[in-house]
């Protein structure tokens, strides 16, 4: 096996999937833990080993925006947190986590051949988590399936059978799989004819976020494709209408033939209240996190009491959403601070979009993928879960992010040489 960039960047992907959550032993707060520090280990390893490549510019934007949130992190706990504890210094390393996830791609960047290389060992990795999902309906095979589950074989079946492939929870399921729907959609938008494989492709990555019932991932990802809809040549095309007749006919027929036997449809349809206008406990904690938010503000506006987990473990178990999160921990200031971080990866992934939209279809639809991605989290799935923050969706959203981002760097400065 050649040791090149190509290589590099598969056995970083083959770390995210194949990792365990192992339920039992670890559970997915302490094998997210285990994932940083071995690829921690591994960029540490493979620098000894090849000599990297990368922008300087791209190392002093991040490294001071890394820096300037954590001085302010670091800075709100200390003036407001009654009891700071060690287990309150991951809420201040946290961007360089993300950091350690985006370097990869410029420390070992892709060629155009590579590229189309990775993804098509990209789309095998899909095809496995496919497989593993599946993999609930064979008992013999539970075994391996636990490997990988936030709630295994032995916990609620409601659960258990909901298609969560290798990343341990339905919902981080759901935001990998809307990647390659979004991805998709963009050939399908500017008329970009797909192959079979690709359309039959498309149908999987539906019926599996179908089948992990997660609301937030079903929700937030019909949002964004229904706004790119409207914001693309979609709604230029006849049969966009004929596909959406068709989704909306099998999603009520679902609805209404199982809303009663299915318990997974009734968990979905609880969201928006019972028959005795109560709601489900899940839906019931973003809402305590919304009052919990809302407390916290009133108190220290526009800031809040920083990481503080002493006293939010006596008041609520975890905070999941990621406006909870920032609301309550770094409060307005805090939260403005990383939607304007959000907004430029925005940009720079819709930067790339428009440069490649005509030249080369393939990056433009990974660069379209990506911005959906970030939007997604930011008008819909905020509300839910802070999504990229998650086991495997946090490596999995940066990692493909920086894709996206060193594009936007080789661009920018072809442009200024030119």
């Amino acid at each position: 096996m050649v040791f090149n960039n190509l290589t590099i960047n598969k056995l970083v992907w083959l770390l995210v999937a194949l990792f365990p959550v192992l339920p039992h032993a670890l559970g997915a707060p302490n094998a997210q833990k285990v994932l940083h520090v071995l690829a921690f280990a591994f960029v540490f390893i493979t620098l000894l080993i090849k000599k990297p490549s990368f922008k300087r510019s791209f190392m002093v934007a991040v490294f001071s925006v890394c820096g300037l949130l954590m001085t302010y992190y670091a800075s709100l706990s200390l003036a407001f947190t009654d009891l700071l504890v060690f287990r309150d210094i991951p809420d201040y390393l946290r961007p360089l986590i993300y950091l350690l996830y985006l370097l990869i791609p410029f420390l070992y960047p892709l060629d155009e051949r590579d590229k189309d290389e990775f993804f098509v060992f990209f789309k095998k990795i899909f095809v496995f988590q496919i497989v593993i999902s599946a993999l609930v309906y064979v008992p013999a095979l539970w075994p391996i399936v636990d490997l990988f589950k936030g709630r295994p074989s032995d916990d609620m079946a409601l659960h258990f059978y909901r298609w969560s492939g290798t990343y341990g929870y339905p919902s981080d399921f759901s935001f990998y799989l809307s990647f390659f729907i979004f991805y998709y959609f963009c050939f399908f938008a500017r008329k970009v004819p797909l192959k079979l494989h690709e359309w039959c492709l498309v149908f999987i990555a539906f019926s599996a976020m179908v089948l992990s019932f997660s609301r937030g991932g079903l929700f937030s990802t019909l949002g964004i494709l229904g706004l790119a809809f409207w914001c693309t040549g979609a709604r230029t095309r006849k049969t966009s209408y004929v596909l959406l007749s068709i989704l909306g006919v099998l999603c009520a027929a679902i609805l209404i033939t199982f809303s009663e036997q299915f318990e997974q449809v009734s968990y979905i349809l609880e969201t928006f209240g019972g028959e005795d206008g109560s709601v489900d406990d899940s839906t019931g904690h973003r809402l305590k996190e919304i009052g919990l938010a809302w407390e916290y503000l009133s108190q220290f506006p526009p800031l809040s009491e920083g990481s503080n987990r002493l006293e939010l473990l006596s008041r609520i178990e975890v905070i999941e959403s990621f406006y909870g999160y920032h609301l309550i921990k770094w409060g307005i200031l805090g939260l403005v601070a990383v939607l304007l971080v959000k907004l430029v990866f925005f940009y720079m992934c819709t930067y790339v979009y428009r440069f490649y939209r005509t030249s080369n279809p393939q990056q433009a639809a990974f660069a379209f993928a990506v911005a959906c991605l970030i939007a997604s989290e930011v008008l819909l799935f905020g509300f839910s879960s802070a999504i990229s923050d998650r086991f495997k969706t946090l490596p999995t959203f940066y990692l493909l992010l920086g894709y996206v981002m060193f594009s936007y760097f080789n661009i920018t400065n072809v442009k200024v040489k030119v």
